[in-house]
């Protein structure tokens, strides 16, 4: 029981720790508005359950030894940021008072952000398991167990932080050029998240 509450508490600092998936969320509070945050933080929670299956089932091992494999995900990745990144700014050109809408973009950019990162698929092969016991009867159960959890705590905070940034995009709602350069600023930390994850080392 201890381990547990270990893992649950390393799980809620890692969720917590700013890292490309937590500035992409709060971007998107800030220049999308509370529904397509609250939705991008659900779709990176369900990211969780992607990366756990591969771990749990072996399949993260595929992009742990083949340097093809692991360079074909993070260039898909680096292409999606570009894309959401050039989508942003010309949403800034044209800005309209269009806020909680989009439910469905917001999601599947959220998990589309996640899983098109190969370091997380690495980070949980890694990382979980470092909390199955020796004794555990079904690795591959408790592991899928343990990312349940992971995708639980992240479904928790996610949208918390998601809201906190879209109260952030109301306060400047009302000034239309202010809030053109936040969409602007958005893009270019899109941007520069691609960047990022396009020249950091596998390691």
């Amino acid at each position: 029981m201890e381990q547990l509450w270990l893992y649950i508490t390393s799980v809620v600092i890692l969720t917590l720790i700013p890292g490309p998936d937590l500035v992409f969320l709060i971007t998107q509070g800030l220049t999308k508005g509370r529904k397509e945050a609250v939705f991008t933080a659900l779709g990176l929670s369900s990211g969780c359950l992607f990366h756990t299956t591969l771990a749990a089932f072996g399949v993260s091992i595929i992009f742990q030894k083949s340097e093809i494999a692991f360079n074909a995900l993070k260039i898909a990745g680096v292409i999606y940021l570009v894309y959401v990144a050039f989508k942003t700014w010309q949403t800034a050109k044209d800005f309209e008072f269009k806020t909680d809408t989009a439910a469905k973009a917001g999601f599947l950019k959220g998990v589309l952000m996640n899983i098109l990162n190969p370091k997380v698929i690495l980070f949980y092969l890694a990382f979980l398991p470092q909390f199955v016991p020796a004794n555990a009867t079904n690795v591959c159960l408790y592991m899928l167990m343990l990312g349940l959890i992971f995708a639980a705590v992240a479904m928790i905070l996610l949208p918390i932080i998601a809201i906190i940034s879209a109260e952030v995009n109301k306060i400047f709602l009302s000034n239309k050029k202010l809030m053109v350069i936040i969409n602007k600023i958005g893009a270019i930390t899109i941007f520069a998240l691609a960047l990022f994850l396009a020249f950091s080392p596998k390691n």
